[in-house]
């Protein structure tokens, strides 16, 4: 757990701070297994990868995070005010929160799975619906079957107006006819012969109709079912794709309906938020939030004496021209350096004794 913590446990030991920085390191360890985790669901669900390309992305992102929180808890704070701790913890804030965000979304598209599935059902037979109703309406096949239909319908219409017309005539013509009691050829009279020949004239035009009808219509219905054949193959594409296009931004998409109309499942949604990113960033508060301790002292204490020998030295060299001389005093002044190191090692031992 020291190890983990990023402090050299002979130090932490010795300072008597060895609990703290063991506390440190099982926070290191949990959230690196935390965010590994997530990212290997997150990976999983989002592309659907082999396993063996999500575990691998896992390690990788849990060794860099790993990383990052033991240099975090490592780091001295030794600068007084808020404003230091503050930064220390922006770097990390920058990595929690994204991820939080998006493990809490992959976790609702889990979560609100079944109520997903049924809005992508409904989104899917109203897209399809419409599609198919667009590519019937608007294609030129289609424009091209209202064509035929109507004009197999004028011809069905001129047929059947031509047999209309018959019975009234015939009527008309038997009515005339036996009232001049006999036949046209015995007779019946100049009226009867004017309405035997507009009988003789709708018969023709029926026959004329009909003929066109028997001609034409034919072929009408063979054009119309080739294109009804070719709009299904339309529809049937139509409808394929928009079954494929399942992704991941399509349940996204579902998602966010899902939440626009159920209050409860928003709320559960902004709380995972809130506490996988906050579950990010423990370590990073836990060393924030946590006294100054000895180690974090020393540590100062060290950076400060190393400037002021680099400062001694670089003196030195400017002040003497024989680099020898200047060698000779900047040893000089690392012994005393050590000498005092030793010093203050030895008060903190008996301060916590």
């Amino acid at each position: 757990m020291l190890r983990a913590s990023g402090v050299d446990p002979t130090e932490a030991i010795q300072y008597g701070e060895a609990s703290r920085y063991r506390t440190f390191g099982a926070l290191v360890l949990f959230t690196t297994a935390m965010s590994a985790a997530a990212v290997l669901w997150a990976v999983h669900i989002a592309t659907n990868a082999p396993t063996e390309v999500a575990v691998g992305v896992a390690l990788l992102w849990g060794f860099g995070i790993f990383h990052i929180d033991r240099w975090l808890v490592s780091t001295p704070i030794s600068r007084p005010g808020p404003g230091h701790r503050l930064l220390l913890l922006l770097p990390r804030m920058a990595i929690a929160v994204p991820l939080g965000l998006l493990v809490a979304w992959f976790a609702m598209l889990g979560v609100a799975g079944k109520e997903i599935d049924q809005q992508l059902d409904l989104d899917r037979v109203a897209a399809t619906s419409e599609l198919s109703a667009q590519v019937r309406n608007q294609s030129d096949l289609a424009r091209q079957r209202e064509e035929l239909v109507a004009e197999r319908d004028g011809l069905v219409s001129r047929y059947e107006a031509a047999v209309a017309r018959i019975d009234p005539l015939q009527k008309s013509f038997d009515e005339e006819c036996s009232g001049m009691g006999g036949s046209l050829s015995k007779g019946c009279g100049p009226v009867a012969a004017r309405k035997g020949a507009e009988l003789d004239a709708a018969r023709n035009a029926r026959d004329l109709a009909l003929a066109a009808v028997n001609q034409r219509v034919p072929d009408i219905d063979a054009q119309i079912a080739r294109i009804d054949e070719q709009l299904a193959n339309r529809v049937a594409n139509v409808t394929e794709s928009s079954e494929r296009n399942d992704g991941i931004f399509a349940r996204r998409a579902a998602l966010s309906k899902v939440l626009d109309r159920d209050g409860e499942a928003r709320q559960l949604y902004h709380l995972l938020e809130i506490v996988l990113i906050m579950v990010d960033l423990i370590p990073a508060i836990a060393k924030v939030v946590s006294p100054v301790s000895m180690l974090d002292v020393a540590k100062g204490i060290r950076r400060q004496r190393m400037r002021e020998e680099l400062q001694s030295t670089a003196a030195a060299e400017r002040a003497s021209p024989d680099i020898a001389d200047a060698l000779i005093y900047a040893a000089t002044q690392r012994a005393e350096t050590l000498r005092e190191q030793a010093d203050l090692q030895r008060a903190l031992t008996r301060s916590g004794g």
